[in-house]
């Protein structure tokens, strides 16, 4: 499709107009005048016609990425026109912005591999392509052009720090997480069940196999294993986008932290969304990279709704501007936990001076300050 550029509207309208001038008022220039710019304007019709005919074909490079990591889009671009083309710059889509990508001049049938760096230094699940291959006259007047449909997908999760699991120690939990792989520590054995593909091969009961005729393993669990229940302040009111940004860092971390060592956790948003540890780890990073800050949801009836059976759990509780009415929330469900801890982040004007009745209040300006304060706390 071939469009007129600003320049080439411009000159389009003084061609007319000269043009209609010289001929009411019988001025030969003008008319002259009005006629070639009108002139130039068919010209660079003519040229764009014979537009690029370009295919292309995307992979993108990982499809998911932490933030700052490296991602690349590779274009297979083929020439499926019958001229040569001159090669030239060409944009392709990411998210809302427009990338330039470099085209080298390909003989008909030719192909060529094109490589981009993709900008992950914010989250986000950004669609790559299509991929606008244009063609301008000399003069900038006209270009026509073609998008290839083909587009990609990229996931940026947040950018995450190393934590310890816990700022505290570790709770006692007899009945323990079910695991075929059981952690280091207060290791037992919980039940007998079939073989399934990928267990450890030294698991298997082999007396119990003869008599059953299936293949039977071992289920041990391990009662030292913590758990972890973390609620996310999701809020808008709560946050500016640095703030936002930095608690969605600090929820990944703690996410990776527990995922990392096989420990079970349960997140709750005041959006309404629940991720835990049954979920693939990617998958919950996914759901992070998408997360925006939501318009409702109330964090003092999530933590009313919080479940009585809590006994070895730890709470935290990630969070921005929180009012007076939440902090009496937190104070009723502080008993039912092992572990409470406040993570905040808020601008100076509205950072907690006191937090909760033996409660580890964890004040922080950046993901990077908060990661070192719990750090520091599991040390104590």
């Amino acid at each position: 499709m071939s469009v007129l550029t600003a320049s080439g509207k411009a000159f389009l309208a003084i061609g007319v107009v000269t043009l209609l001038l010289g001929v009411i008022f019988g001025y030969g220039t003008l008319v002259a005048f009005g006629l070639a710019l009108l002139a130039v304007t068919l010209i660079g019709r003519l040229w764009v016609l014979r537009r690029p005919r370009v295919s292309a074909e995307r992979e993108v490079i990982p499809v998911r990425v932490r933030s700052g990591r490296p991602a690349r889009s590779v274009l297979t671009v083929r020439n499926s026109g019958r001229r040569t083309t001159t090669g030239g710059v060409a944009l392709e889509s990411f998210g809302q912005a427009a990338l330039p990508v470099q085209i080298p001049g390909l003989e008909p049938g030719e192909r060529a591999t094109v490589v981009t760096d993709l900008p992950t230094d914010r989250r986000g699940v950004f669609r790559v392509g299509p991929l606008d291959v244009t063609r301008s006259d000399p003069f900038g007047l006209i270009k026509s052009g073609e998008s290839e449909e083909g587009v990609g997908r990229l996931w940026v999760h947040p950018l995450t720090h190393d934590l310890r699991p816990f700022p505290a120690g570790i709770a006692r939990d007899l009945e323990g997480p079910e695991s075929g792989e059981a952690l280091e520590g207060g290791v037992t054995f919980h039940t007998l069940r079939e073989y399934v593909r990928g267990d450890d091969l030294r698991l298997i009961h082999w007396a119990s196999t003869a008599r059953s005729g299936k293949m039977m393993v071992r289920h041990n669990v391990d009662t030292h294993q913590p758990r972890s229940l973390v609620i996310f302040d999701t809020r808008a009111a709560g946050y500016d986008h640095k703030t936002f940004e930095d608690a969605v860092r600090a929820v990944a971390s703690i996410v990776t932290a527990s995922a990392r060592r096989n420990f079970e956790y349960r997140l709750v948003m005041t959006d309404g969304t629940e991720l835990s540890h049954h979920m693939a780890t990617a998958t919950v990073m996914d759901r992070l990279a998408e997360m925006g800050m939501s318009l409702s949801g109330n964090l003092g009836h999530v933590l009313d709704g919080l479940i009585t059976d809590t006994g070895g759990v730890s709470l935290t509780v990630v969070t921005g501007r929180i009012e007076p009415v939440e902090l009496a929330a937190l104070n009723r469900v502080r008993d039912k936990f092992e572990i409470t801890t406040i993570a905040q982040f808020a601008p100076p004007d509205f950072a907690l001076q006191r937090g909760v009745a033996d409660a580890l209040l964890l004040s922080s300006a950046s993901s990077e300050d908060f990661a070192r304060s719990w750090n520091q706390a599991t040390r104590l």
